[in-house]
Parts: structure tokens; C-alpha cells; sequence
């Protein structure tokens, strides 16, 4: 597998691609890590390498607001038959732009039945123009061989212990942001979640990192041998008791998000509950 540490060692594996495949199997060690590099690669079909240029079309893209890119992941969404026919009438219906060409990812392919499977396999055999399919798996064992014979295939492996440093100092202001505004009522920070609040798997990602603050500033306060990475200044004058009760809140709805619970309650409920814990609601 091509290993990748950040967004710029993928560009330089993706940039000399000239022309596009109509389908690419991604395998991958983390469907979630998996997910801002997919949906680059996205923006590279649909706008070629330079896509910067037109930041309204990759803000879109970015926010899951694009008409021409549609993403289906069975782990939070489900597949039934209502979405499998949305997908097919996608599949055959072009771009309202002028050569406009179309992208459908599918996450988590190998937890599709053979029958679904076999619907999209004829999409692969007979690909409609400008209409490009992204397959990404976690398992590519178990993904039927007349799917992988009509795919590019790339590998990917990604460190699953470290996090985007952007992403990292991000959630660690809104930390220090709600600690800092101890005596005042609290407002809720959505600005921080305001880019992932209708991508479960990005807020799961999120999620992942605020837990991975909490724990490494309990190893540090309590010396476990932390990385020293992602802990967080702000939280130093709190207990054990109360950090380790962040932290199970934190966890606790990061597991809920890759159910069907709203995510708009679901930050709500969450800043509610850890300001409580951390005594900062003052109402």
C-alpha cells in the first residue's frame, strides 16, 4: 500500500493521473481517515488537478452540497431499496453543467449484499459518460472479483494515531473557549462543527480527536506516559473524577453519531453535558 501522511503526499500520488478510470476500488486501513482524501480525488474528476481555482464548486463539494457528487456510506445511512433506486436514477441522469461529469462514492462497499452489488456491477460494465465511480473498502477480500476486475485499484494506508494538526488546534480553542467563558452564560460554539454538521463521518473524526485530547491531557496531569501532542492547557485544573467523565461523554456520543440521530441535538446535548460536568453553565 502507498502510504500517506497528509493531504500533499496524496496530491502527489493523484497528480499524474491524465485521464480518469470510470471506476476506482480505494483500499484503505480507515474508512474515516479514507474520507477528505476521496472526495479530493473527487475534485480532481470533476474539475481536474487545478481545482482550486474554482473554490465555489470545491466549498460545495467540501460541504456535501455538490448536485454532481452523491455519497452513499452503509454504516450511517443504510442501503435499501429506496436508496439504491436514488443512486441508479443517478447514475443515468447527466450533468445540468456543460460536460458536467458526475461522482458517486460509496463507502464501506464490502457491507453491500451481493445483490445490490451486482446492480452496480452493471453500471461498471456499461459506464454511462462523464459518470465516475469511487468503491472505497476496508476489506478487499470480500468484494465480489467481477467488481474489482472492472476498477482501478489503489492502495492506501494512513497513521491512525495522529490527526490533522489543523483539525487538532481547532477543537482544542473550543475547548479553551468554553473553559474561558466559565463565568458567563454559554453560547453554543457551533462555528467549530459549522464545516462537518451534516457529515457523520467527518464529526465522527472530531469526535475521535476530542477524545484523544481528553485522554492525553489525563496521561499527562497524572504522568502516563502521554504524547504530549494533544493536551489541552485549559483543563489542567480539573480532577481525575471530572476528565475521565468528559471523556466517557465524549465517547459515548461518538458512537451515536453513526446512528440516525440528529447531529444539530447531538452537539447540543454534547456541549450541554460537558459544560455541565466541567461546572461552566452559568445561567
Amino acid at each position: 500500500m502507498a502510504k500517506v501522511n497528509n493531504m500533499d503526499d496524496f496530491k502527489n500520488i493523484t497528480s499524474n493521473i491524465t485521464s480518469f478510470s470510470h471506476a476506482y476500488l480505494f483500499n484503505v486501513n480507515s474508512l474515516e481517515v479514507a474520507y477528505p482524501y476521496v472526495k479530493e480525488f473527487a475534485k480532481s474528476i470533476i474539475l481536474g488537478h487545478n481545482y482550486d481555482i474554482n473554490d465555489d464548486i470545491s466549498y460545495q463539494i467540501d460541504n456535501d452540497e455538490f448536485d454532481d457528487l452523491y455519497i452513499i456510506n452503509p454504516e450511517t445511512i443504510g442501503i435499501n431499496t429506496e436508496e439504491i433506486n436514488k443512486l441508479m436514477v443517478y447514475m443515468e441522469t447527466k450533468s445540468l453543467r456543460n460536460n458536467g461529469k458526475r461522482v458517486y462514492i460509496i463507502y464501506g462497499f464490502e457491507r453491500l449484499s451481493d445483490v445490490v452489488s451486482n446492480k452496480i456491477l452493471k453500471f461498471l460494465e456499461e459506464p454511462s459518460e462523464n459518470i465516475y465511480a469511487l468503491l472505497i473498502t476496508e476489506n478487499f477480500e470480500k468484494i465480489l472479483p467481477t467488481i474489482v476486475s472492472r476498477c482501478q485499484k489503489i492502495d492506501l494506508t494512513f497513521p491512525l494515531n495522529s490527526f490533522d494538526n489543523n483539525k487538532v488546534e481547532l477543537l482544542k480553542r473550543f475547548i479553551d473557549d468554553l473553559v474561558q467563558k466559565k463565568n458567563q452564560m454559554i453560547a453554543y460554539e457551533y462555528d467549530y462543527f459549522a464545516s462537518v454538521i451534516n457529515n457523520r463521518i467527518e464529526l465522527y473524526n472530531y469526535f475521535e480527536i476530542l477524545e484523544k485530547i481528553f485522554r492525553e491531557t489525563i496521561n499527562d496531569i497524572y504522568g502516563y506516559n502521554a504524547d504530549n501532542i494533544y493536551i489541552c492547557g485549559c483543563l489542567f485544573n480539573y480532577n481525575k473524577k471530572t476528565l475521565i467523565n468528559v471523556l466517557n461523554i465524549t465517547n459515548k456520543l461518538k458512537c451515536l453519531i453513526k446512528g440516525n440521530i440528529n447531529l444539530n441535538l447531538l452537539i447540543d446535548r454534547y456541549i450541554i453535558e460537558i459544560t455541565e460536568e466541567l461546572g461552566l453553565c452559568k445561567r
